[in-house]
């Protein structure tokens, strides 16, 4: 095969984007979130702009934009970020300890990945949001600060 290349990588070096549809999605803490469906370049066909993954068999799907790819290869594709989506149902407790409630939803500044709170249900306290200035830790459970005031709990709620 000839080459025909100027200050670019040679054929050897570059990745061919067919092999890239299906292949795993990790977080940048190596969690598997799904595969990618679509790989989204620009108008001018110069730049990758982002992949679409599936996630699971009836799993949503999720466009994440260029910035927020760290490595591409032929095995998988490497996020450079933990998904903020990743958190709905995750259990939210209190700074001493005590659960109360779980996130239904995240609400983010646009499309990006910075959370500006957290929707939380329990049975007994309701729906309730919670600031992202108010969160101590992110993980497999969000820990709150110690000045955060819960809401109490409650079999009759007023609107």
């Amino acid at each position: 095969m000839e080459e025909v290349f100027e200050k670019t990588k040679s054929f050897e070096q570059t990745i061919n984007l067919r092999r890239i549809i299906g292949v795993k999605v990790l977080t940048e803490r190596g969690f598997s979130i799904g595969r990618v469906v679509q790989l989204r370049i620009g108008p001018n066909m110069k730049n990758i702009e982002g992949i679409l993954i599936k996630r699971g068999i009836f799993g949503p799907l999720v466009f994440f934009g260029a910035t927020y790819l760290d490595k591409l290869t032929p095995e998988g594709i490497v996020l450079n970020m933990e998904p903020a989506i990743l958190l709905r149902g995750r259990k939210v407790v209190t700074y001493d300890g005590e659960v109360i409630g779980s996130i239904r939803e995240i609400v983010r500044f646009g499309g990006t990945n910075d959370i500006k709170n957290l929707v939380v249900h329990s049975f007994l306290r309701g729906t309730f949001n919670v600031p992202i200035a108010e969160i101590k830790s992110l993980g497999k459970s969000i820990i709150l600060k110690n000045t955060y005031n819960a809401p109490k709990k409650s079999l009759w709620r007023r609107s």
